[in-house]
């Protein structure tokens, strides 16, 4: 074995100073791009919306460490999270402390398989299933994604339950839906759809995020029923160790081993969809990469991190060069995300368990 192939900072490897103007556009896209899903993927599995940072920026420095792909890019996916929510949801009441615990044990149980696939080099395991299967899964997430996220579109109060008896809810509180929500929605997604055919370089969820903050302020669209993301903390919790039991780590190797095996698909896809122009795509090393942002995610609270081929592809058209996209983005979302949490209309906070 080729001991230097572990070396960190990998993707950084024949990085050049003529290569920075297009890491700093690639990196700032990224955040755009990030800020918005961050924050709609932390909801959909329950949890406040800064945790959805602590995820990107782990996923990302951590791929940037010990990854190989130069435009991977690693953070809070909404493929895994309404799987390892609704099944955390089973062992605890959603949003409570026990289920944030769960959460980040369960990151770390994750991190820790799909670490040591990659140092074991079972990489192969990625092809185990096929592309029907595979297919019919992301289909049924996007379901369950966009039925998720109907009543924050609408206007309407949060449903959980079945997604069948969600969609039977929503429809018949369509005669509630507030116009003002609707319309800031509908006016976002033209403003991404629009910016993306343009072209990839326009950072088009940061504008359309930016439009309506302004938009709620200027016209004054919380005293008529938009409800806004409110202020979020500052800074980087403290690393710890969740505090779950032996019961509680026993109840979730399953959900890991599953949550493993889906996390090493997805990333093996996205590995070899981006391939840097000399050489093979290294899926174990990316393995590596990713399973350590899940463990470093867990360490700050969050959550299991995935390969997001949209936001790679993101970081490919917009002109990155290497992993100092993702090392720009971190920062660079985090610093951007108080300049329009306090009237953000796009998220609502999910509800606080009852005590």
């Amino acid at each position: 074995m080729n001991w230097r192939r572990w070396l960190p900072f990998q993707a950084l490897s024949g990085w050049q100073p003529r290569d920075l103007n297009g890491d700093l556009v690639a990196g700032l896209t990224l955040a755009a791009i990030a800020i918005p899903e961050q924050m709609a993927t932390a909801r959909l599995g329950g949890f406040a919306p800064e945790v959805g940072f602590f995820a990107f920026v782990a996923g990302s420095v951590a791929f940037a460490l010990f990854g190989a792909n130069r435009h991977l890019s690693a953070g809070a996916d909404p493929t895994i999270t309404p799987l390892f929510a609704g099944s955390l949801a089973l062992l605890a009441t959603s949003g409570s402390p026990h289920y944030l615990a769960l959460a980040a044990m369960l990151a770390l149980m994750v991190g820790l398989i799909v670490t040591l696939s990659g140092i074991f080099r079972l990489g192969w395991i990625a092809d185990l299933l096929s592309v029907p299967v595979t297919t019919g899964f992301l289909a049924g997430i996007a379901v369950h994604i966009i039925v998720s996220q109907m009543p924050g579109l609408l206007g309407l109060p949060s449903e959980s339950g079945e997604t069948l008896r969600r969609v039977g809810e929503i429809a018949g509180n369509l005669h509630l839906t507030n116009p003002w929500s609707l319309g800031l929605g509908i006016g976002v997604f033209a403003i991404v759809l629009g910016a993306e055919r343009i072209s990839a370089r326009i950072p088009g969820a940061l504008i359309g995020m930016v439009l309506a903050t302004l938009a709620v302020a200027v016209f004054g669209l919380r005293d008529r029923g938009v409800e806004v993301l409110g202020a979020l903390p500052n800074g980087l919790p403290r690393a710890y160790l969740p505090e779950a039991g032996l019961d509680d780590v026993q109840a979730l190797v399953p959900l890991a081993l599953l949550i493993a095996i889906v996390v090493m698909v997805q990333t093996a896809a996205t590995s070899r969809s981006f391939v840097p122009q000399q050489g093979d795509p290294d899926v174990n090393r990316d393995f590596v990469g990713v399973g350590a942002g899940s463990i470093a995610a867990g360490l700050f609270g969050a959550f299991a991190v995935n390969a997001s081929p949209p936001r790679t592809a993101i970081v490919s058209q917009s002109g990155g060069r290497s992993q100092l996209s993702g090392l720009i983005a971190a920062p660079s979302c985090w610093r951007l995300v108080p300049l329009a949490a306090a009237c953000s209309p796009m998220f609502r906070r999910p509800p606080l368990p009852a005590s």
